[in-house]
């Protein structure tokens, strides 16, 4: 990294069927950090827990989200792990586990994630899938306060695979490629994966200040 802004993009290189129906969840895909009943704006950003750039990118939305709460405006979490990020599908189950053990702890659990990378990377380049799997479970008791056998059960739940599965697919019919990305109101934001708290703020406080549906200059 050279500079706070400048971010890397993890691009996935996926091709998505134009045939092939999405699996509709039973709820709405994603982890809602912020809640609004009826918000005026909707951030939605798609990370990879293995991914340097997302870890890099996450204390900047937690600050912008925080500095929002209760003015209209909704953060929603979506993890996309890329294929070429090896152990990144079990962070994602591990972390449909915790979400359902405690919501609460999902924020908590993608943190320390996203701070302790190389465990589940370098670390874990000769590792068996069994030995991934009961290192994430051990990590997630120390960190998180899960106990490693609910993490691991998670891993043998095959209802909570699909799960995680078809969030991944989710993620690819929104056209997403690669993490972090952002889509602001329906309408993927390329510039925003390095947008600093300021831009964020400007940009924000425009949509929520706009009079009319749509923030647009109408200079050009």
């Amino acid at each position: 990294m050279e500079g706070s802004g400048f971010i890397i993009v993890c691009l996935a290189f996926i091709t998505v069927s134009s045939n092939a129906q999405t699996p509709v969840p039973s709820r709405p895909s994603g982890y809602t950090y912020q809640h609004s009943l009826n918000p005026k704006v909707v951030v939605e950003v798609f990370y990879d827990h293995l991914c340097d750039g997302s870890a890099a990118n996450f204390p900047v939305l937690l600050q912008v989200l925080n500095a929002y709460v209760d003015k209209d405006v909704s953060g929603i979490i979506h993890i996309f792990p890329l294929p070429y990020h090896h152990n990144a599908f079990f962070m994602q189950w591990a972390g449909t586990t915790v979400r359902l053990a405690s919501s609460a702890k999902f924020i908590n659990y993608t943190a320390a994630v996203f701070q302790n990378q190389d465990i589940f990377l370098t670390q874990a380049v000769n590792m068996t899938e069994l030995q991934v799997k009961n290192t994430i479970a051990q990590f997630v008791e120390t960190n998180v306060g899960i106990p490693a056998d609910v993490i691991l059960e998670g891993f043998q739940d095959t209802t909570l695979y699909y799960a995680s599965v078809y969030d991944w697919k989710y993620a690819a019919s929104r056209t997403i490629t690669g993490t972090p990305q952002f889509i602001v109101n329906g309408v993927v934001v390329p510039d925003a994966q390095g947008y600093n708290f300021v831009q964020w703020k400007t940009f924000l406080d425009g949509l929520l200040g706009a009079k009319v549906p749509f923030h647009h200059n109408f200079n050009n």
